[in-house]
């Protein structure tokens, strides 16, 4: 991308579609999409439907074993707790996830009796060859998704996530 300094990188104009109401644009003067966190779920819930889509259509994945995938990615060893806190899903949904994924030969599960009756979790060989396609996938998804942004916006974007992310106990806590 050609960039000036001061300017926007240029990008390829999407194609123009004929303008019409939908219930994206409907929603924005919603007096709830007023309040900060019900906007961010409101996009939160359209980005996930659009990944769900996506992966169940093109790799036959819902989104937590999407999630699981990557969280499991080239480790070799990740106990089922671990799996569950990388992919921020709760223990029984990360253990059913693994379920799934070892019946499709994408993960094999190992007992140990090293670490308590923890099971281990590594991604089998035709896994690692999904791992890598999802983690390309993801990438493009994305790629698309900043495509309108500048590389300082988009730093901008994750430091001010991240602020939002880190007020959310205070928000919640009983007062």
């Amino acid at each position: 991308m050609a960039t000036t300094a001061g300017t926007r990188p240029s990008r390829r104009t999407p194609p123009t579609r004929k303008a019409r109401p939908t219930a994206a644009v409907a929603a924005a003067d919603a007096s709830v999409n007023r309040y900060i966190a019900a906007y961010i779920m409101g996009v939160a819930n359209r980005l996930a439907n659009g990944a769900s889509n996506h992966y169940r259509k093109k790799f036959n994945l819902g989104m937590p074993e999407w999630r699981t995938m990557m969280a499991i990615g080239t480790s070799s060893h990740r106990i089922v707790r671990e799996v569950a806190e990388q992919a921020d899903v709760d223990y029984a949904a990360a253990s059913k996830s693994l379920r799934v994924l070892e019946k499709r030969g994408l993960v094999e599960m190992e007992q140990t009796n090293r670490r308590g009756r923890a099971a281990i979790a590594r991604l089998t060989p035709a896994g690692l060859a999904v791992y890598r396609q999802l983690l390309e996938s993801a990438r493009r998804r994305q790629k698309r998704l900043l495509s309108g942004f500048t590389a300082q916006e988009v730093e901008q974007l994750w430091s001010l996530l991240r602020r939002i992310e880190d007020q959310i106990p205070y928000m919640n806590a009983e007062r």
